[in-house]
């Protein structure tokens, strides 16, 4: 990967295997929502051989991947996230519970855009698309934005907000089918 400065413009070329990309696109992990956007938006300067018709190949198997798993890992994230939150609240770090809240909620919005099969077209849209869709928690946009400290808040409604979050994202996945805990663990 090589990196220029233009004319204040960061230039980025990626030198990439088209084997590894044409396998990345096919995938459906948890960071589905961040990466679809770079296989499906495209300005073409150079084509050699039909490989964008091979992209759009990979990228309608793609589209036809179930969720499950990527929302179930997804969801383990943000389970860990509210693992950290409760030792900042046992250690009384305030920066820690603050950090993570903003945390917390992009777990949620992860999770949000995989159950409506949506990613983000630019992560400045993130909060806008996120807000915007169907499928999520009651109270969505008003719990991350004191979770996010979008507006004035104090560490106690980030707390209760990150808890109730939690707990509406926990139902919301279970409603979706999608089962987090194993019925049998190999040791």
């Amino acid at each position: 990967m090589k990196y220029y400065l233009h004319q204040g413009l960061i230039i980025q070329i990626e030198y990439l295997k088209s084997s590894s990309t044409l396998a990345a696109a096919e995938q459906l992990t948890d960071n589905w929502p961040w990466e679809a956007d770079q296989y499906r938006n495209r300005i073409a300067l150079y084509e050699r051989d039909g490989w964008f018709r091979k992209l759009d190949e990979a990228v309608d198997r793609n589209d036809k991947a179930a969720t499950v798993e990527a929302v179930r890992k997804s969801f383990m994230m943000m389970t860990e996230s509210m693992g950290v939150m409760k030792n900042a609240i046992l250690t009384n770090d305030t920066v820690g519970i603050l950090s993570r809240g903003r945390l917390l909620a992009e777990d949620a919005a992860r999770i949000v855009l995989l159950l409506n099969r949506r990613y983000v077209t630019t992560t400045s849209w993130l909060w806008k698309i996120v807000f915007d869709l169907r499928t999520k928690p009651k109270d969505f946009k008003e719990l991350v934005e004191k979770m996010s400290g979008f507006v004035p808040t104090t560490r106690e409604e980030i707390v209760a907000s990150s808890e109730r979050l939690y707990k509406e994202m926990s139902e919301l996945v279970t409603q979706a089918g999608v089962k987090i805990e194993c019925d049998d663990l190999w040791i």
